[in-house]
């Protein structure tokens, strides 16, 4: 999963529109935590969720010619994954599966 990731977020990619790539993030993201929803799986979770938000913060920063200027830089988690204007919308698999009825028992 982590080679997928880092494929979809190659610099030589910055040519595409950032919402392209963050649903095709989220589309193999959704699609890999489908598959492998059964058993314990919030380290692996948690793992993916950061490895993605420094990739997509790295190729935002390369398509956008930004410097890092501090953790986070001009793209914090709040924009990553947000749903407003501005904002990604980029799917946080710690997240998944909160709304279910049968997760709150």
């Amino acid at each position: 999963m982590v080679e997928q990731i880092h494929a979809l977020t190659d610099r030589a990619g910055t040519g595409q529109e950032t919402t392209m790539l963050v649903g095709k993030l989220n589309r193999t993201l959704r699609g890999w935590a489908n598959y492998f929803k059964v058993g314990t799986v919030s380290t692996a979770y948690r793992a993916l969720d950061n490895y993605t938000a420094v990739r997509l913060r790295r190729w935002l920063r390369s398509k956008h010619k930004v410097r890092r200027r501090r953790k986070g830089g001009s793209y914090p988690l709040s924009h990553l994954y947000g749903h407003f204007y501005g904002h990604f919308g980029l799917v946080r698999l710690n997240r998944l599966g909160h709304d279910v009825p049968w997760t709150k028992a």
